[in-house]
């Protein structure tokens, strides 16, 4: 494998991190800083269903190799695996990598905001002033994040979902697509909130919500891989 400066790993081969290889493909930041898009790893599947000069593998072995010859990540997955792209960032993080954040030029961050490490924020996504945003999170396209409210660790705002002024949501939360949560409403750490709904109170933690007025259907029972660092 190549020598270990500048390489970058991506931990997820599916169609996020498609969108992440095309992203920095089309960036001046790799090129600024002298980084590179070495290796993709994700061990549940047997190759990559897109063309790309990265080396992949779905083995540990590899795995070992590649962590021991990259300097900096990122982790695609996406959907309602936030706990999991917390998890497996963080001990990157600790053994050594640097997080990259994919902020895509076409969003909008509020100067008076702060974002974390680690972030996928996409095009047309706005996040607007005094907003805190945690590390791990993905913003995806259209969505919007009013003033004075918090995001998380490891949450995924899904397509034009609406988070109003003022919402407090807890880590490791999913906002489906197109939901609406409106204005001074917390949202417990693990909770789901289903596509289209639109939250009129706040949800108990580890809950799946659903429909207009959105109401408890289940609790969530997130299920995550790590083990490769156990």
């Amino acid at each position: 494998m190549a020598s270990k400066k500048g390489n970058i790993i991506i931990w997820g081969g599916g169609l996020r991190c498609l969108k992440i290889l095309n992203f920095f493909k089309n960036s001046k930041f790799l090129k600024k800083n002298n980084l590179k898009v070495k290796y993709v790893y994700d061990k549940f599947i047997k190759k990559l269903d897109f063309k790309n000069n990265v080396f992949f593998s779905n083995k540990n072995s590899d795995l070992d190799k590649m962590i021991k010859n990259s300097t900096h990540f990122i982790v695609a997955i996406g959907s309602e695996h936030g706990k999991a792209r917390y998890l497996i960032s963080e001990n990157l993080r600790k053994i050594g990598l640097e997080p990259l954040n994919a902020i895509n030029k076409f969003s909008i961050i509020d100067s008076t905001s702060t974002v974390g490490k680690g972030l996928q924020i996409e095009p047309g996504s706005i996040i607007q002033g005094n907003c805190k945003i945690g590390n791990y999170c993905i913003i995806n396209t259209n969505a919007a994040i009013d003033h004075g409210s918090v995001i998380g660790d490891g949450c995924h705002i899904m397509t034009g979902a609406s988070v109003a002024g003022r919402v407090n949501v807890g880590d490791f939360v999913t906002i489906g697509t197109n939901a609406t949560i409106l204005p001074d409403i917390k949202i417990g750490s693990g909770s789901y909130i289903g596509a289209g709904s639109v939250v009129i109170k706040s949800v108990k933690k580890n809950t799946i919500v659903v429909g207009n007025p959105a109401k408890k259907i289940k609790s969530n029972k997130q299920k995550f891989d790590i083990s490769y660092f156990k």
